[in-house]
């Protein structure tokens, strides 16, 4: 079995990804875009990425990927997270680096305890903690294992906020677990033409027939200016007979593409 998440080591991803597939290997992707490449090249590949966080919302550049790439969500888990700082000492930092999902859970922490310092978004925080080992100028968010696995000091605790909670995304061509029952699904609308109370139209069908829409996004469509996506999550999936019916009017309005049913 293959799996992949991002990367390098020590990332929260990655510390997902070891939960669940305690007897694998990982394989680590420089990007999210290198990630579902990988997962559309082989067919027994599976991917753990995040999708959304309970202080930050959805991870919008994995749900434009699901969108795109060839590969459907077939499970979650969800991980309490906890972040650190750390940094070579607790004088002269100007810079706070990390993953920019972590800098914006630990925005409260940060303006009460580093308003004047840089926040330096970077690309995952076990990159944040190369840069802090490197520059006493740089704190790091980051768990508090890797930090003190790079030898960087501990400067506090548990700055993240109130139940940060991430939803990790298991996520591949081809189901890994066929046996499992799933009970909600997640979809993407992009309607035929934009008019006046379209946004009505789209959620009256979850309203009529009984269906619990528990999430609702709008993305861009990354073709016109103010031409979107939605992104629904609701609970049922495509064979419940009240599911076929939403269905059957939202296609009259839009089309519909099935993220995945978990």
């Amino acid at each position: 079995m293959t799996i992949w998440t991002l990367g390098p080591a020590g990332t929260f991803s990655s510390e997902a990804a070891q939960k669940l597939f305690p007897n694998e290997t990982l394989h680590y992707a420089a990007n999210f875009d290198h990630l579902f490449s990988e997962l559309e090249k082989n067919d027994t590949a599976i991917g753990v990425v995040p999708i959304e966080n309970s202080l930050h919302g959805s991870v919008h550049e994995v749900m434009d990927c699901l969108f795109t790439a060839d590969v459907s969500l077939w499970k979650v888990h969800d991980v309490s997270i906890t972040h650190a700082l750390g940094a070579q000492s607790a004088e002269g930092i100007t810079r706070i680096a990390s993953h920019p999902q972590a800098l914006v859970q630990c925005r409260s922490y940060l303006a009460k305890h580093f308003a004047q310092a840089e926040r330096f978004p970077v690309s995952s925080t076990a990159y944040a903690l190369k840069l802090a080992a490197e520059d006493s100028s740089v704190a790091a968010i980051a768990r508090e294992d890797a930090i003190e696995k790079q030898g960087l000091n501990i400067l506090a605790r548990n700055i993240e906020g109130e139940n940060n909670t991430t939803r990790f995304g298991i996520i591949s061509k081809k189901d890994p677990y066929p046996d499992t029952q799933r009970t909600r699904t997640s979809i993407v609308l992009h309607p035929h033409e934009d008019r006046a109370g379209l946004l009505h139209a789209l959620i009256t069908p979850f309203k009529v027939y009984d269906v619990n829409m528990s999430k609702i996004e709008s993305r861009p469509t990354g073709q016109q200016l103010g031409e979107y996506l939605f992104f629904i999550d609701f609970v049922g999936t495509q064979n419940d007979p009240r599911v076929q019916k939403v269905f059957e009017e939202l296609r009259d309005i839009a089309s519909i593409s099935v993220l995945g049913t978990w």
